[in-house]
This record gives structure tokens, sequence and C-alpha cells, in this order.
């Protein structure tokens, strides 16, 4: 499967080397995306996105198509071939 993923996580677009890349990967969920970015990756890649535990880091939203939210408790949400994805760090202020 192919997906365009945007990292708008500044550590791990800095581990990457990139902020959007086409990822080919065999996975076919969110979660897929996130464990194949650490095995290709490593350790940096692992901190950037996951938390002490493992799962992905509470700090971490995901953006589907620029128009769903894929929350934490839904990462088994199946991607596409072609879809867009966006990690980004949650943002919170008033």
């Amino acid at each position: 499967m192919r997906v365009n993923v945007r990292i708008l996580v500044p550590l791990l677009a800095q581990v990457l080397g990139h902020s959007e890349l086409q990822l080919e990967f065999a996975g076919q969920t969110v979660s897929d995306l996130v464990e194949h970015l650490v095995a290709q990756h490593g350790h940096k890649a692992r901190q950037a996105l996951l938390d002490e535990t493992g799962k992905l880091d509470a700090v971490i939203q995901v953006l589907l198509n620029g128009r769903e939210w894929v929350t934490h408790d839904q990462l088994d949400t199946l991607l596409r071939d072609g879809d867009d994805v966006v990690l980004m760090l949650m943002v919170a202020g008033g």
C-alpha cells in the first residue's frame, strides 16, 4: 500500500529527514503505519512517536485525508492506497 504522510512533529521530521513522504508499506491500519515508521527509523523515531508503554504518544494527533481525526482508540482504522495521513503535535492554548 502507498500512502502520503505529512509530518508536523519536528523531532520526527528531523529523524526522517523529510516532513512529507510517499510511503509504501505492507500494513493496513494507522497503527501499522506507526509501527512501520518505528521499524524503519529506529530508536529516535520510537522516541518521537511512542510513549514509555510503546503506544502512540498522547500528544501525537492523526488526521486522515484532511477531514477525519483518528483517535488513539481508533488506530485500527483501515488505510486505503493513496490516503493522506498527517501526524502532528496536539496544540492547546487559551
